[in-house]
């Protein structure tokens, strides 16, 4: 093997540098300030999973494109396992194995998920997901409100972006007036979600593929793509054609709590092709899809699966949003580009090797503070540390020489303003 071929990543896997990590962090730590305002609280579920957990026939479907873009394997035991393509799936187990929590139980999860797909911008084989999911909580008032979480995520993150929400009872209403068999409207569905991804030529093959009269497949486009200048307005127009207007009734309850919102449209063609979701769904894209055109965020209603993994006809409501890590990041990559590229605050400086022991004294007391303070190793001139400290973008600089340590002060140079002054270490370490 040769060096060329040791020192290569895996396909659809990335590095990220110091600065590329600080943004991502900065991202995660804006979510996570988000998510706690909202009143949800961290959890933690294993990478690894049993395979059973994923392929059970209520969660994904058997034939969801998420499993079969999964990394499987099987351990010592010859028992097969999978590692994680979501976190919603988990957090159903989690709460199937703990039903003595207290309901509602709202948490969030930031962590790894892998799925074996199409490598793009804003997907990858390895990525970052982050959840914020409700369990116990019927009303469509909570539904209202991980759309509102959602907007003021991207409010903080600076991101123009739209809300496209939807209900899969419309879709299986549509299905049902058009006489799709039951056991059909799962892969329909499926083909239906990929509307953004192949087209309408390529859903319509898709669905002949599968057995769908030519007719029906066009009922079906022609309801789906149903037009109107505003929300109501579609939801009026099927109001009129639908029998079982329950999922209707439910975004327009939905709607009606998070006023008017010219960013959040009823698209009743999306689908969210998993097979768990039971009633609203909702995903996010940028304004400007000229840029990104994935969705940087999605969700929706799955109040029956928690119920089949129990084995139990009760059904135990549960809603959530999971926000793509790295689609956000790709997004603000192109928007924002970051420049951080340490999180050192102060470089010390120290001139002469007299004042080095004295200098690892004021750096201690520095840290001990809680100032991020690195210390110039490599013991430059004053000049050339200046120089290392405005590459790296760190906004002080102290330098500590024999006319310093004789005055107990220490020289501050903002990187930014470019202002210097002397300042009593006392004083200083006390800022």
């Amino acid at each position: 093997m040769s060096k060329s071929d040791i020192l290569q990543l895996a396909k659809g896997v990335r590095d990220f540098s110091p600065e590329e990590k600080i943004a991502r962090e900065k991202i995660v730590n804006i979510l996570k300030n988000v998510f706690e305002i909202f009143g949800y609280s961290p959890i933690e579920t294993p990478i690894l999973e049993r395979f059973s957990l994923f392929s059970f026939k209520h969660v994904q479907g058997e034939n969801a494109d998420i499993l079969k873009e999964s990394f499987k394997m099987t351990d010592n035991g010859k028992r097969k396992l999978i590692l994680r393509t979501e976190l919603t799936i988990p957090l159903a187990r989690f709460i199937g194995m703990n039903q003595n929590l207290k309901m509602p139980f709202k948490r969030y999860q930031i962590g790894q998920v892998f799925r074996d797909g199409p490598i793009k911008l804003g997907r990858y084989r390895e990525f970052w997901q982050c959840d914020a999911d409700v369990v116990g909580i019927k009303n469509e008032i909570i539904d209202a409100e991980i759309i509102e979480l959602a907007l003021e995520a991207f409010k903080k993150l600076n991101l123009e972006v739209e809300i496209k929400i939807n209900n899969r009872k419309i879709l299986n209403s549509i299905l049902d007036q058009i006489k799709i068999s039951k056991t059909m409207q799962d892969q329909v569905i499926i083909s239906i979600d990929k509307l953004n991804k192949i087209g309408e030529m390529g859903v319509k093959e898709e669905l002949e593929k599968r057995g769908l009269l030519r007719e029906d497949i066009n009922k079906i486009l022609k309801l789906i793509n149903i037009e109107g200048k505003n929300n109501q307005e579609k939801i009026n127009a099927l109001k009129k054609i639908l029998i079982n207007q329950e999922g209707l009734l439910e975004i327009e309850k939905t709607l009606s709590y998070l006023g008017n919102n010219d960013n959040i449209i009823f698209s009743p063609n999306l689908a969210r092709g998993l097979a768990y979701y039971t009633g609203n769904v909702f995903e996010i894209f940028l304004k400007d899809k000229n840029k990104i055109n994935c969705s940087l965020a999605g969700g929706g209603r799955y109040d029956k699966m928690i119920g089949n993994f129990l084995e139990s006809e009760k059904e135990i409501p549960a809603i959530g949003i999971s926000f793509g890590l790295e689609t956000i990041f790709d997004a603000l990559e192109i928007f924002q580009k970051n420049n951080k590229k340490t999180v050192v605050e102060m470089l010390f400086v120290p001139i002469g090797e007299q004042n080095i022991k004295h200098g690892l004294e004021i750096v201690k007391k520095l840290r001990n503070k809680g100032y991020k303070v690195d210390m110039d190793y490599l013991f430059r001139s004053p000049s050339k540390a200046l120089k290392y400290a405005n590459d790296m973008n760190i906004e002080n600089v102290l330098i500590f020489g024999d006319d310093e340590k004789k005055n107990n002060e220490i020289c501050v140079k903002n990187m930014k303003t470019g202002e210097q002054k002397n300042i009593k270490i006392e004083q200083f370490a006390l800022k």
